[in-house]
């Protein structure tokens, strides 16, 4: 994905109270502001100075988060405004959303969710920003969702398909009067670049070349003798043109190519979805020169998001260090952030950046070498970003507004019936105390063919019913069983992960909020239950100096 996983990878302003009014009226309306699910007043004809955003997938995470059922999505988006928050991040993925493209098909349980997330987040004065397109989703058609952002390069049909997304999505978001825009990234584009330079000098590349654009591109820019060199090899026409690997310094081209090709294809979707930017990629790429020399390859060629009004960019502490393990004090890391925003702005032709993945600190797994804050001194990072971001940004948002474990499950929260589930023994969906659950009866049973084998794996889920029983997990050869019920929160772990999980009960009751999943992503503002984290109050610090 060439960053971190794709993680990763908002303030609202308090309703003015106008006019003369009571003391008893004031404290009426300060009370309704606080209640989950109250109307707060804002003005949607004209788009705040700053965005504030943080980026929304509920109780889940992004890949879970459209096919579940977001009991507490009020409560939630309430919350949000309260911390300061002025808009939301929404991320949708592309085959979640369109789960077929010949012919065009689409999800209305998705398309549905995103009318009903939008007209709760308008009722909380929060404006909107679409994430269009996400690499990652649970559809289940058998083929490699990546290979879609690969053949829009050069397939008609997938071609045409986007477009219909893009223009579906922009019509239903517009709709709701609080749609601020949206951003395409860099990365879900990305895993062409390491297809094309793993193919080696093969007829596959070959084709590859002529059926991307690539070697038409290098017939318009380069010199065959420019090319030879750059390749160390005589390339004696442009048909013999094959995608360069890793190590060769003709990789320089490739790069050049994907990054002209960003350009075109955001033009063009700014035709269908107006002002749409794109996340561009601060990270340099190693590229060996013809002497074998290593140099870093920098993607400002895209900075500017063609008609865009803002860069898009996704930033966090690492960027511009050695990332050899270094600690920094938050005045280190301030410093540093100021360098590499203003770098970036020399690059944007004056537009200012919309930094909608802020990561202030991170604990992906594989990356514990990056530069990180000192932990007693993220929260002075934090705060102190207000003077950095103040001039060089019209907006940010955090990724890991709470946080979340990797859930493998399709479904979790049996928004969509029984679709992923196998119910046996009188077990059934059905709606129970306003929620969508699982009815389990004694003798029922309820399986799942989730895998995680050779690895701490951890089970959380709901038990409600009017009696407790006993609840008997298993995943894998492990079996453990629980006394719960009255909706009560349980959490097993499963030392060796396994393949196939199931529920039973010795008595009828109702399980809901299914969560397999071997970590948990970590943004220090609400842990997974909802309880503040150590960063919170730093983070609404920073939404009141935004103003």
């Amino acid at each position: 994905m060439g960053r971190k996983n794709s993680r990763h990878d908002l303030a609202i302003r308090t309703a003015v109270l106008r006019g003369a009014v009571s003391l008893a009226c004031i404290a009426f309306c300060a009370f309704c502001l606080l209640a989950a699910g109250c109307q707060r007043e804002e003005d949607f004809s004209q788009k705040p100075k700053y965005l504030k955003s943080a980026t929304y997938f509920s109780d889940e995470w992004v890949v879970n988060f459209w096919n579940s059922e977001s009991d507490d999505l009020e409560a939630e988006l309430s919350r949000i405004a309260d911390d300061g928050f002025n808009s939301i991040i929404l991320v949708v993925p592309w085959r979640e959303f369109q789960p077929e493209m010949t012919p065009v098909s689409y999800n209305e349980y998705a398309f549905e969710k995103l009318d009903r997330v939008m007209e709760a987040a308008k009722a909380q004065g929060l404006w909107v920003s679409l994430r269009v397109g996400y690499t990652w989703d649970y559809w289940d058609d058998g083929t490699d969702v990546r290979a879609r952002f690969r053949e829009v390069m050069w397939d008609e049909n997938v071609q045409n398909a986007w477009d219909d997304y893009v223009k579906t999505l922009y019509e239903r978001a517009s709709a709701h009067g609080n749609l601020y825009g949206g951003f395409m990234t860099w990365e879900d584009f990305w895993s062409f670049t390491s297809y094309a330079m793993g193919l080696g000098n093969t007829p596959e590349s070959a084709e590859l070349a002529r059926r991307s654009g690539y070697a038409d591109y290098l017939r318009e820019h380069y010199s065959l003798e420019e090319i030879s060199a750059l390749y160390g090899e005589e390339i004696a026409d442009y048909e013999s043109l094959y995608m360069p690997g890793q190590t060769q310094p003709a990789l320089k081209l490739l790069y050049e190519f994907f990054d002209q090709w960003l350009n075109s294809f955001l033009a063009h979707n700014q035709e269908i979805f107006p002002d749409l930017s794109m996340e561009v990629r601060m990270d340099a790429d190693q590229v060996y020169d013809e002497n074998g020399e290593l140099y870093w390859y920098g993607h400002e060629a895209t900075y500017a998001c063609q008609n865009a009004s803002y860069t898009a960019l996704m930033y966090g502490v690492p960027i511009g260090h050695l990332n050899q393990g270094e600690r920094l004090t938050a005045e280190e890391a301030w410093t540093k952030s100021q360098q590499m925003l203003d770098q970036v702005l020399q690059s944007t032709e004056g537009k200012l950046l919309y930094i909608e993945q802020f990561l202030y600190m991170d604990n992906t797994p594989g990356f514990e070498h990056n530069a990180q804050v000192l932990d007693d001194q993220v929260d002075d990072y934090i705060v102190a970003m207000a003077d950095v971001l103040r001039d060089r940004i019209m907006g940010y948002g955090v990724w890991t507004y709470q946080n979340y474990g990797d859930n493998l499950l399709y479904n979790p929260q049996f928004a969509l019936g029984d679709r992923g589930w196998q119910l046996e023994g009188g077990a059934k969906v059905t709606e129970y105390n306003g929620s969508v659950q699982a009815e389990l009866p004694s003798g029922g049973v309820i399986r799942n063919d989730v895998a995680n084998e050779g690895s701490a794996t951890y089970v959380r889920f709901t038990v409600d019913g009017e009696e407790p029983v006993e609840v008997t997990v298993t995943l894998g050869g492990e079996e453990q069983t629980v006394t719960a019920g009255s909706g009560q929160l349980q959490e097993l772990t499963f030392a060796e992960g396994g393949t196939g999980l199931s529920f039973t009960a010795d008595g009828l009751c109702y399980i809901d909020n299914v969560k397999v999943y071997t970590r948990v992503q970590e943004g220090q503002l609400y842990d997974m239950d909802g309880n503040e984290g150590t960063c919170i109050e730093a983070i609404r610090t920073l939404n009141r100096k935004l103003r």
